[in-house]
């Protein structure tokens, strides 16, 4: 998509880059910037200098050799674009974090020029990943970043640059991505006791239901998460699906992770007590639920649960 004049001139343009992308996006001419660096033009005084005393002198060999030097710059300007051009740049699918650790944005890098890349920096805020590439060839980087809040981590811009080959030009291509990275809250344990609340309807069964654990209760379809030694086999070789055995102390009692409960910790303090408890019923095999103002999950375990519960910590906001 063509650009507007006033957005080609925009400053912003050169050092944050163009609006945020959800695609890759291909480093071509209108991505790539190049300027002289301090050896560069150091390099253009010289040559000035050289240009001036020839002229003085009436000196034919200094003219070569000035012109020969300002030849040989402008090849490195013009190589050193071409370091960059025809990148395909992309940003993976990144795991989640946890606050306070360091997580990593995960980059894939496509060489479509059929030509050998040297020396390219990929850098994020101030992190640096220095790396070549070959020809035709996916390239995966990964860049660390300080994640210091729960909830939606966007990075920033990402730059990729080069001086190659002589080191008197800077190429450079600020990009955005619109692929934010969700980090969870940090699990920390505030000394609350973990209440065990009962989920049946008929608590005072608990008894008798307790009583027998063994007790087949019926099949329920298989979720990722569920012990392994439950699944019905003789009705998965009847091809009737993969569902697991149910009993009776299964459906007993649950643990509801409530934000009452955290009622004396601070706001950010209950949020990583919460987040705890999760990760402790969740290493244990226990089914739980997870209450908050206005938000309830039903008790459940397995990984996908385990994400949901987390998620809605991350971005929880009082109202």
């Amino acid at each position: 998509m063509p650009l507007a004049l006033s957005a080609r001139l925009s400053l912003k343009r050169f050092t944050k880059g163009e609006a945020a992308q959800h695609t890759a996006i291909k480093l071509n001419h209108r991505r790539i910037f190049v300027l002289p660096n301090k050896a560069g033009l150091t390099l253009a005084i010289i040559i000035l200098l050289m240009l001036v005393a020839s002229i003085n002198y009436n000196n034919s060999m200094g003219f070569v050799f000035t012109f020969l030097l300002a030849a040989a710059a402008q090849a490195s300007a013009f190589y050193c674009f071409k370091n960059l051009s025809g990148l395909v740049v992309s940003l993976t699918k990144t795991p989640n974090y946890y606050a306070g650790s360091t997580g990593y944005i995960n980059l894939d890098i496509k060489e479509t020029g059929e030509r050998q890349r040297w020396a390219i920096h990929a850098a994020h805020l101030n992190q640096l990943k220095t790396f070549d590439i070959a020809k035709d060839l996916l390239l995966s980087i990964k860049i660390p970043i300080k994640l210091k809040h729960r909830g939606w981590y966007t990075p920033s811009t990402i730059t990729l640059s080069t001086s190659f080959p002589f080191g008197l030009f800077r190429a450079w291509s600020p990009l955005l991505f619109k692929q934010p990275i969700l980090v969870y809250p940090q699990a920390i344990d505030m000394g609350l006791p973990l209440n065990f609340q009962l989920f049946s309807k008929e608590q005072n069964k608990l008894q008798s239901q307790q009583l027998g654990t063994d007790d087949f209760a019926g099949l329920k379809p298989y979720q990722q998460g569920h012990n392994y030694r439950h699944i019905n086999w003789k009705a998965f070789a009847a091809e009737k699906g993969l569902f697991s055995n149910e009993f009776n102390a299964e459906q007993s009692a649950s643990i509801w992770l409530d934000w009452q409960s955290c009622q004396p910790l601070a706001l950010e303090e209950k949020i990583s007590q919460l987040c705890f408890w999760v990760l402790q019923c969740e290493s244990q095999g226990l089914e739980y639920g997870l209450r908050l103002p206005n938000i309830e999950l039903a008790p459940s375990h397995g990984a996908a649960h385990q994400h949901a519960c987390l998620k809605k910590l991350a971005l929880f906001e009082p109202i």
